[in-house]
């Protein structure tokens, strides 16, 4: 595999070191998946150890699609969060096997995807902006507590296999730019300026969106293709605002705009795996609006909300798109159908909850 990678690599010429790495990191996953004990077929096998099997499988694939075609430098930040994603379907695979919880997931490092799984979640600021808490590896965590300034070079201990900055690198831009990024952060929202979420490499994913302290918050994407709104009312009634919003869209990267009560709270948003969306057979609470995965079987339900305005749950399909409305209403109880398994959108501005009966 490695010569075939070899020979297609576009820019091998221009980087040979990141080619090497690259390959090493394709290589080794795909040996882990070879002598990986697992078999679907095996006693006691579950439907979900089988999905993560088959997530597994599609990132080692998609990883060798995405160094195969004509891709540029700055592509092989995908393969790492593809190759991330089935390092992360293993580990799942190998706690569900055990017995044993899920494994909790952190992005990547903020700075560098190369960096690796972020360890910590510290605060900080660009040069002239505003600080917001961001999530990054432990070596860029001591050295932001040394030294603040983002464009410090990283100083790599013993056997470290991370690169430092090279020394002619431009420092960061530090003025808003419409460049499409793997999470966007601000604070409060006027619904002037238009904010670009880059899609992941890993399809169908989700938006979490969260606030540092209580505000209400109204979205809207610049597409509706595939929703059945492009506007989101956001409320966490009294608690900061943590929502999971579907991404159908196969576009490169997700437009929207902000529109915040007051401009002093601080905010992110960043893409996730469906993996992110919590599960449940018979019951489950929330507040705000959500996303997530019914496991029982069709037949009736009942809708408890006790929020303000309306309440509605929507069906999606295998993509995250708006299939049907399945119950709609105001603060009270509402009984309806489950169409059956899959994924849900609950679209409120308080607590509810969901139950199968």
């Amino acid at each position: 595999m490695g010569g075939g990678l070899r020979r297609w690599w576009p820019w091998r010429g221009r980087d040979e070191s990141a080619l090497t790495e690259i390959e090493a990191e394709i290589t080794a996953f795909g040996e882990a998946l070879d002598v990986h004990s697992f078999s679907p077929g095996q006693p006691g096998a579950t439907d979900e150890m089988r999905a993560e099997l088959v997530r597994a499988l599609d990132a080692y694939d998609q990883a060798k699609r995405e160094v195969a075609g004509d891709r540029g430098r700055a592509d092989i930040l995908d393969v790492l969060r593809t190759l991330d994603e089935g390092r992360h379907a293993l580990a799942c695979l190998d706690a569900l096997i055990a017995g044993q919880p899920l494994p909790e997931r952190m992005p990547l490092c903020f700075f560098d995807a190369r960096h690796g799984r972020a360890a910590w979640h510290v605060s900080w600021a660009p040069p002239g902006g505003a600080a917001r808490t961001i999530a990054v590896c432990a070596a860029d965590a001591v050295r932001l507590t040394e030294n603040p300034s983002p464009s410090t070079p990283r100083q790599p201990g013993p056997g470290s296999r991370v690169r430092t900055q090279p020394r002619e690198a431009r420092p960061r831009p530090t003025t808003p730019t419409p460049v499409s990024q793997p999470q966007v952060s601000g604070k409060g929202g006027s619904g002037e300026q238009i904010h670009r979420l880059k899609m992941p490499s890993y399809r169908p994913a989700v938006m979490v969106f969260s606030t540092n302290g209580q505000t209400r918050v109204h979205l809207r994407f610049e597409g509706r293709k595939g929703r059945s709104s492009r506007l989101y009312r956001l409320s966490a009634d009294g608690t900061p605002i943590t929502a999971r919003i579907p991404l159908p869209e196969a576009s490169k990267a997700i437009a929207f705009r902000v529109f915040a009560d007051g401009d002093r709270e601080e905010w992110t948003a960043i893409t996730a795996p469906l993996r992110e969306v919590p599960r449940f057979h018979d019951e489950i609470t929330g507040t705000g609006s959500d996303v997530v995965h019914y496991r029982g079987d069709p037949g009736p339900g009942v809708l408890y909300y006790a929020g303000p305005s309306l309440i509605q749950l929507e069906a999606l399909n295998d993509r995250l798109a708006y299939w049907v409305t399945v119950t709609e209403g105001r603060a009270g109880e509402h009984t309806f159908q489950w169409p059956g398994r899959g994924y849900y959108q609950v679209r409120s501005a308080g607590a509810w909850s969901l139950s199968a009966t």
